[in-house]
């Protein structure tokens, strides 16, 4: 038995949506008051207040506070569990050495939603096809709110908790399934081998010279997006439409990253549905866009186009691709080779005689001196971690299965990455979009 995410939008009416807001606000009201309660212990006597203490308050909330009731005791149990998280990621990091910031008071506006961590007050009703009903509470005060998304895994599949958010005034439910190992498999339609490059121009080029555009939505919405927020900037900042404009930027911005998204949802899974074995690098987003402002003793240079270029990096989103083909090529069956980047060097490394070529970024064809080799900068790439993945296919210690949390940082030089299917799966939990075809 697996778990899987999926996220359906929900369609409230006046009242419903009201209540929504009001349930939001009661749970940010215990959330701040719990924060409270731990801040002035430890200023006054300097103790230590536990979760199992502030959760064995609740019955008496809820007698002073009726209106607390019908939210349920295992969501506000939840919520207080949630600054109980919160505090021991704070713990961790101080005692980590690093420079953590400390939990601070939410907004009602600003608190995001809440959940219901097992299937007890709720009630999620799957009509065929997108259409949904989330039912909530119980007897009189209960609620049934229309949904719309689906999944791929069926009847089978059985919710195990939800959580709903917030977003630009509208409402979703992230609703987690426990899916049979067997409804979570995918079929594969195709026995292929092949290498591929993630790039900027184009966003993925395969060994046989194929390529897949990149769409460039962020650069597709910028003027748009800039010619809103010229217009915000010279509204009063706190005005009703000063926070009319805000919400259509960030709208502007849920849409493109939607998008995107979907885009990144259909293209993996063409991948791992076609290839039994798929090779690509390793690639750290956060530093290849890293700026180049430098410092006041020595600054940077062409700071401006760095940004330009970090900003493409970021719109193609290389970090949401590599664990989407993590977890996709598992249900797959499909062997995924992730090189180690800085020890095979696939950008200067010449596929035919293997000698390194030094390149710059403006350089897109493959020149080998050695050998006379010509190809296509990002097709000579893909054709290297291919071979890399074949020479290595029987290495051993480079098989691991795919797993949702990147490996461990290693010192020294990384061996290459192999994930492929094992035999018996951990139950990991992984999210999904409702409104992509993956």
């Amino acid at each position: 038995m697996q778990r899987r995410k999926v996220t359906l939008k929900l369609y409230p009416n006046a009242a419903q949506a009201a209540r929504l807001e009001a349930w939001t606000r009661l749970h940010c009201e215990l959330y701040n008051a719990a924060l409270e309660e731990r801040i002035d212990a430890w200023h006054k006597a300097r103790k230590s207040i536990s979760y199992y203490e502030q959760q064995n308050v609740l019955p008496q909330i809820k007698a002073d506070r009726p209106e607390f009731i019908a939210l349920g005791s295992h969501a506000l149990q939840q919520t207080l569990r949630r600054l109980d998280l919160a505090f021991q990621s704070f713990f961790r990091r101080v005692k980590a050495g690093q420079t953590p910031g400390f939990r601070r008071f939410k907004a009602a506006k600003r608190f995001s939603g809440f959940t219901y961590p097992d299937p007890a007050g709720w009630k999620l009703m799957q009509h065929g096809g997108r259409g949904a009903t989330l039912r909530l509470g119980s007897g009189d005060a209960a609620m049934s709110i229309r949904a719309r998304g689906r999944h791929r895994f069926g009847d089978q599949a059985k919710p195990n908790d939800i959580t709903l958010t917030r977003r630009n005034d509208q409402w979703f439910v992230s609703v987690t399934l426990r899916v049979p190992d067997a409804a979570c498999a995918r079929q594969r339609t195709g026995d292929m081998r092949r290498g591929v490059d993630f790039g900027i121009n184009d966003w993925a080029t395969f060994d046989d010279g194929r390529t897949i555009g990149n769409p460039r939505w962020l650069r597709e919405e910028l003027p748009r997006l800039a010619a809103l927020q010229r217009q915000r900037a010279r509204k009063k900042k706190g005005s009703l439409r000063f926070k009319r404009l805000g919400r259509r930027i960030a709208r502007l911005h849920e849409r493109i990253g939607n998008r995107r998204r979907d885009f990144v949802h259909k293209e993996t899974t063409r991948m791992v549905r076609q290839c039994a074995v798929l090779a690509t690098e390793q690639l750290a987003p956060k530093t290849m866009s890293r700026s180049a402002k430098g410092t006041v003793d020595a600054p940077g240079r062409r700071v401006r186009q760095k940004a330009g270029l970090n900003r493409e990096i970021l719109s193609a989103a290389f970090g949401m691709a590599h664990p989407m083909l993590a977890y996709k090529a598992e249900e797959a069956g499909t062997r995924l080779h992730l090189s180690n980047t800085r020890q095979l060097k696939p950008s200067q490394c010449c596929a035919a005689c293997w000698e390194l070529v030094p390149k710059t970024l403006a350089q897109r064809v493959h020149v080998c001196p050695h050998c006379g080799h010509t190809a296509p900068r990002d097709r000579n790439s893909a054709m290297v971690v291919l071979i890399d993945a074949h020479n290595t296919q029987d290495t051993p210690g480079t098989g691991v299965a795919a797993r949702p949390k990147p490996l461990s940082r290693q010192r020294g030089k990384s061996r290459p990455v192999t994930r492929e299917t094992p035999a018996t799966t951990p139950c990991v939990e992984r999210r999904e979009s409702s409104y992509s075809v993956a």
